[in-house]
């Protein structure tokens, strides 16, 4: 009787043991948007390497879930954890989270120039052109030669229908990243807008060659390379003339005007 009670308590001490084990690694609500309650203590270095693992796949529930559960344990944690989950807060739509998470981010280490970049491109997503314009500012004030910084600004002028200065901006994130598909793309949108079709389709082409296996759009709902690209060739397509048509034209106008002078010919005969 005895010896079973002890196997009882055996088994039950095992079975916490596999439980807290879990809890540590498995996080309740981990693959949720967010962790309400964190465990008392939990392993930071892997947690942190889970974010990690989450965050370049683009598992942006996971990476924020974690991000928020290492902040909640350890807020001094490291600035890289805190614009990680402003960014899959961003990846994932949530905006206003995502401008709060980045301002604690900045309000703890304010010379990272991420966080503005975080707050650039979701204030672009909402459509909020100056504070996004605002953000990508300070950024290059923490770091004068930042590619995204430029086209965060290309972004914001292109919304207020600044084509011109827009494209000087966008000009700027390219000679920086020449072929990075994000500023490639942003210029093609210009160009579109300026009503540069033909240069737009080249620059978008070189945008969708660029683009790897996962093209990293700025916000959900972005319009990415191809699609531009598609709009680009149509509008090319509606309003360019081809050669075949000139000579046509040119024949026509050739004729005409050959007509007119056998008709003064004969009417000064008259």
């Amino acid at each position: 009787m005895e010896s079973e009670k002890m196997l009882h308590v055996l088994k039950a001490t095992v079975l916490l043991c596999i439980i807290a084990n879990a809890a540590l690694i498995f996080p309740a609500g981990a693959v949720n948007a967010g962790v309400s309650v964190a465990p008392a203590e939990i392993n930071i270095t892997n947690a942190t390497a889970t974010l990690h693992i989450a965050f370049e796949e683009g598992n942006w529930p996971r990476a924020a879930a974690y991000a928020e559960l290492i902040t909640n344990n350890n807020p001094t944690s490291g600035e890289e954890i805190w614009y990680e989950w402003a960014y899959a807060l961003r990846m994932m739509g949530a905006y206003n989270e995502s401008l709060k998470v980045a301002d604690e981010g900045i309000e703890r280490y304010p010379n990272n120039h991420l966080n503005y970049l975080n707050k650039g491109y979701a204030y672009i997503a909402l459509g909020n052109w100056l504070e996004a314009r605002k953000n990508a500012e300070s950024a290059l004030s923490i770091k004068p030669m930042e590619a995204a910084a430029y086209n965060i600004i290309a972004l914001g002028l292109l919304g207020q229908d600044d084509e011109k200065n827009a494209l000087i901006a966008t000009e700027q994130a390219v000679s920086l990243e020449p072929d990075n598909a994000v500023y490639l793309n942003t210029k093609g949108m210009i160009l579109i807008k300026s009503g540069d079709y033909g240069k737009a389709v080249d620059v978008l082409t070189a945008a969708v060659e660029s683009s790897e296996d996962r093209y990293a759009i700025p916000y959900p709902g972005a319009p990415t390379p191809e699609q531009n690209l598609n709009e680009a060739q149509r509008l090319y397509n509606e309003t360019s003339v081809s050669p075949m048509m000139i000579f046509a034209a040119a024949g026509l106008i050739l004729v005409v005007a050959a007509g007119a002078g056998l008709l003064r010919r004969l009417i000064r005969k008259r």
